[in-house]
């Protein structure tokens, strides 16, 4: 089933570029069971389309804190 997951990123290291949305993207989108990642510089959101079958939010926010973010869902 999917769902859609939204982050915020609360710590000190924040999106500072283009660069950095494809950087989280092409890392989550790796992890099986994610099907979309969209991520706003701008608002300092994360958005994960999954499969919660396949992969946890859980997951997901470990794979953004290696990335070195601090996330709140």
């Amino acid at each position: 089933m999917s769902v859609v997951i939204e982050y915020q990123v609360i710590g000190e290291e924040r999106l500072h570029c283009a660069a950095c949305e494809a950087r989280i993207g092409s890392a989550l989108l790796r992890l099986p069971g994610v099907r979309n990642v969209q991520a706003s510089v701008q608002s300092q959101q994360i958005s994960v389309t999954l499969d919660s079958a396949q992969v946890s939010p859980e997951q997901v926010r470990a794979r953004l804190q290696q990335l070195g973010y601090q996330v709140a869902q």
